[in-house]
């Protein structure tokens, strides 16, 4: 195996603990995931919502108070890919959580990884900003 080829084996092992860190709200090992100087970058966001989170700090202390108003949070991985000549990462999925006090949210996402020394040293999400509005509500009220 090339070095390229652990590389990617390695960041799509990272995917899937992003992913299931993130459901079992696991904030403290998910931070682990990050580069000091890791970046968030979300093109659409919603009102209220920033469009990027920048440095592992900012993200860790945005996911605290994000993942601390879902009750419950679930994402369906529904595609892979890894760059051919990289080791970015694009994945598609769905989200469904429960907040706090039982309003459900839904959306399909879309997500381009890149990593820097086996972390995510940057996210791109793209996702319907009008369904994520009743999370960005939610914490307006936290």
């Amino acid at each position: 195996m090339s070095d390229l080829h652990s590389r990617q084996a390695r960041n799509l092992q990272t995917v899937h603990s992003f992913f299931d860190l993130m459901h079992r709200k696991d904030i403290d090992s998910w931070s682990e995931l990050w580069a000091e100087d890791g970046r968030i970058i979300v093109f659409y966001p919603p009102a209220g919502f920033g469009d990027s989170i920048d440095g592992k700090a900012a993200i860790v202390a945005a996911f605290r108070g994000l993942f601390g108003n879902f009750e419950t949070f679930e994402s369906q991985l529904t595609a892979i890919y890894p760059a051919a000549d990289s080791e970015a990462v694009v994945v598609e999925y769905r989200n469904r959580a429960v907040l706090v006090g039982g309003t459900e949210y839904t959306n399909s996402n879309i997500a381009v990884f890149h990593f820097e020394n086996g972390l995510i040293c940057a996210y791109h999400d793209y996702f319907d900003p009008r369904r994520f509005q009743v999370v960005v509500d939610a914490l307006s009220k936290g």
